[in-house]
């Protein structure tokens, strides 16, 4: 990996991680030290706008570098979107909280409000959700990857599907076969009961 890489992206992420540093410190000093007067009180209202935007732009600059580290080691743009996809998330739930007890707000009943949300939305799009979580542990188990000839055996899938790996997305795994025809497969029926074997 080139130092042009690098360089190019410590650039990048250097200011915001200032930033971000800047905002949560003075986040914390001028919260814990309001004693009632509004010039404190604005001054704190201030800092705290400034962890959200710095926050922010911390959480894209890290995922855009994470996303180009993958792409440029080709290990599929599927598998780097659904990195990026899971670190923002993980990264705004830990902002929102963190926001929300800098402002003294409560969070525990925003928490039950929340869970009550996420089971209702997890009913109604547990096919998709499945999906998702199921690139995310073939993205981690490795039982192929993009570029190998592979052959997949399920009755889920309608039979045997063999060619080459063309990417790993959020959803589907792309296949490419012998006749050139592109195959999207689910990626929850290549986790169930599928038979996964890689072609040398």
């Amino acid at each position: 990996m080139n130092k042009h890489f690098w360089r190019h992206r410590i650039e990048r992420i250097t200011p915001a991680t200032i930033l971000l540093i800047v905002g949560i410190v003075g986040s914390v000093i001028f919260n814990n030290a309001k004693d009632g007067n509004i010039n404190s009180s604005l001054i704190s209202i201030l800092f705290i706008f400034l962890f959200i935007a710095s926050s922010i732009s911390f959480i894209h600059t890290l995922t855009h570098i994470i996303r180009d580290l993958i792409n440029y080691h080709k290990l599929g743009m599927g598998r780097a979107a659904s990195i990026k996809f899971l670190l923002r998330t993980i990264g705004y739930i830990i902002v929102i909280f963190v926001t929300l007890n800098l402002l003294n707000i409560p969070i525990a009943n925003i928490l039950v409000g929340g869970a009550v949300i996420g089971i209702i939305l997890g009913v109604a799009a547990q096919q998709a959700l499945a999906n998702f979580f199921a690139s995310i542990v073939l993205i981690i188990s490795k039982p192929f990857a993009v570029g190998e000839e592979v052959s997949f055996v399920s009755g889920t899938l309608g039979g045997t599907h063999k060619g080459i790996v063309v990417d790993i997305g959020l959803t589907h795994t792309v296949l490419k076969e012998d006749d050139d025809k592109k195959v999207l497969l689910p990626n929850v029926a290549l986790l169930s009961n599928t038979a996964i074997t890689k072609i040398k």
